[in-house]
């Protein structure tokens, strides 16, 4: 089958060769020369080179083809940790007719001269740290690197059959090194921008594959991932990839990565390391404002705040703003602003713009100290309460520092008596109007409230009768009779009552009634009525004054005055005994009476003039 495998190649070479003789003659033949004779000379010269070419390449071929060389394949030089494992990677090749006598009793020799035989052969490695020598794998670890010495080492196969070589064609140096081999990080240096996509490889060489270089990454910004790769040369190198998101953390802050080396012969273990510093460019980033002075300051003083920032590239702008609720107000621009403070003082923030981006600072209110302002006086229960109720004074009020003490006054025109202290008074009012205030302290001073009279509600109190005109008045005089009261809420009746000893009789309604007065000594009260209740005035004799001699100069008159009375009641006598036989019974609105003050007063203490019976 190799025969069969050979023949093909051999033709195969052989077309190519073929081919390229045919593409040098047309090249040589298409080249326009201005001569016959000239070309006539190169195209004589191209052939003849064509042939000899394809002639040198059959040869090799052939000589490939019926007869394989010694020959081995490994790097030229590798350093070895002193004290470490070493493999030193290893292929060869052997004459065709040699190749059947690669089996299982061929072993590998290694020698710091090129000429040796197994007996003085310095390194006799065991099966265990070879390559398959069947399969021309002539690789070899050394687990003690200390029984090296810093010089030439070449190969040596031996079989127990015909085929014993050593392989003086190529070797490999040997150096032995106190410290680890030198890492490589890739890349070497980083400069992005914030949340790109970053991976570092950290590559350390591994010497003995059997036990590589372990690698660690400080800080461990993301996943890593570790494999042996092969170089050109077959040695192998240990490679850590670790994958993060650039973040304006990482600005400045160094990435290294180290590599543990163990030792074979039980010394200390040895470290290599690499790093770099990452120039990451970000949107200014922690902006914080500070005041000057710091603390609390007093009301209308002058503050600089000051706006700072981490950025890169640095910030070029810095813009401030008042913020009113939902509102922002531009107000200057600049590392710092000078302000003047009240204790209506807004927040606060400035923003820092750079080539990246914009950042926001959070919002800061400054602590400006003031006496208590704004100071006020609530009731609980609000609105009108009745008398000898239970009421809480409250008193509040806007101060920084906060309010240490709290005062309560009762005014009494200018007189003003300290009540209380504390946040909260508990009374018991009277219909008394007077007014109450506090007084609020901090540090800085003290405040006042304004004065708060309560609505104490109460029935009418202080009923009073008057008299116009007042003093002895003539009988049959008109008079005004006028009640007053103090009620809360206002009084919404006033009634009027005649009091003939334990008789009293409702005479009218309203705050004033007229009368016409006579010489009865009658005596007359108001009674007065809010919601709340009813409260009576103290009763009042008119002094009512006639004269004797008055009755005497017209006593002819009075005669007829009264027989003329006699007449009436006789009149009205009978026109009663008319409706008792006709079994009809006067209304009440059939009774005329006679008036005070222009008014209907149905009472049945007046004289009846007549009556005037309905029909029925």
């Amino acid at each position: 089958m190799k025969e069969i495998s050979k023949f093909y190649a051999k033709i195969t070479f052989l077309s190519f060769l073929d081919s390229l003789r045919f593409r040098l003659n047309i090249i040589f033949v298409e080249e326009k020369v201005p001569q016959e004779k000239d070309s006539f000379k190169l195209h004589f010269f191209a052939t003849k080179m064509a042939a000899t070419l394809t002639f040198l390449l059959i040869s090799s071929l052939l000589q490939g083809a019926l007869c394989g060389t010694f020959n081995v394949s490994m790097p030229q030089n590798i350093n070895v940790l002193r004290g470490s494992c070493v493999t030193i990677p290893c292929s060869f090749d052997v004459d065709s007719r040699f190749e059947k006598y690669l089996d299982d009793t061929c072993k590998a020799y290694w020698n710091d001269s090129p000429s040796f035989t197994s007996e003085n052969a310095k390194l006799k490695p065991t099966k265990e740290i070879t390559g398959d020598l069947t399969k021309k794998d002539c690789t070899t670890t050394f687990n003690n690197a200390s029984l090296l010495q810093r010089s030439k080492y070449y190969f040596r196969l031996e079989c127990d059959n015909a085929l014993k070589y050593s392989f003086k064609q190529a070797g490999v140096d040997i150096s032995l090194i106190d410290d680890p081999p030198s890492l490589t990080l890739t890349p070497s240096t980083l400069e992005v921008k914030e949340g790109t996509s970053v991976s570092l490889t950290c590559s350390a060489p591994a010497p003995c594959w059997s036990h590589p270089p372990a690698l660690t990454w400080s800080p461990n910004l993301g996943q890593s991932q570790e494999t042996l790769q092969e170089n050109q040369d077959k040695t192998k190198v240990k490679t850590s990839v670790m994958s993060f998101t650039a973040s304006h953390l990482h600005h400045g802050n160094k990435i290294s990565c180290t590599a543990v080396y163990q030792k074979q012969d039980g010394s200390p273990d040895v470290t290599a390391e690499t790093s770099l510093t990452p120039d990451i460019s970000y949107s200014p980033k922690n902006i914080t404002v500070s005041v000057s002075p710091s603390g609390p300051v007093p009301e209308n003083s002058n503050v600089s705040l000051t706006c700072s920032s981490n950025a890169n590239p640095a910030v070029r702008n810095y813009t401030w703003y008042r913020a009113d609720g939902d509102q922002e107000t531009f107000i200057g621009t600049g590392t710092s602003l000078n302000i003047q403070v009240s204790r209506d003082t807004q927040s606060f923030f400035c923003n820092a713009e750079n080539e990246i981006g914009v950042g926001r600072s959070s919002s800061i209110q400054i602590d400006v100290q003031y006496s208590p302002k704004n100071i006020t006086v609530s009731v609980s229960p609000s609105g009108p309460v009745p008398e000898n109720s239970n009421v809480s004074l409250t008193c509040s009020s806007n101060a920084n520092p906060a309010v240490r003490n709290y005062t309560w006054y009762r005014a009494d025109g200018d007189h003003e008596s300290l009540i209380g202290t504390g946040t909260s008074l508990n009374i018991k009012v009277s219909r008394d109007r007077r007014t109450f205030f506090c007084n609020a302290e901090n540090e800085i001073g003290v405040g006042r409230s304004s004065s708060i009279q309560i609505d104490v509600q109460y029935s009418p109190k202080n009923i009073t009768v008057s008299v116009s005109p007042s003093g002895p008045v003539p009988e049959n005089s008109n008079v005004s009779l006028t009640c007053s009261s103090n009620a809360n809420p206002a009084v919404r009746n006033y009634t009027w009552y005649r009091a003939d000893g334990d008789q009293e009789t409702l005479i009218g309604t309203g705050t004033s009634l007229n009368i016409q007065v006579l010489r009865n000594r009658w005596t007359f009260f108001c009674k007065a009525e809010n919601e709340i209740g009813v409260g009576r005035s103290s009763s009042i004799q008119i002094d009512v004054q006639w004269s004797e001699i008055y009755y005497g100069l017209y006593s002819g008159v009075v005669r007829w005055v009264l027989a003329g009375v006699f007449f009436s009641v006789s009149v009205i006598c009978a026109a009663c005994l008319c409706k008792l036989r006709k079994n009809v019974k006067p209304k009440e609105e059939d009774r005329t009476y006679m008036t005070l003050s222009g008014r209907t007063v149905s009472s049945s203490e007046y004289d009846v003039i007549n009556t005037a019976p309905k029909s029925q």
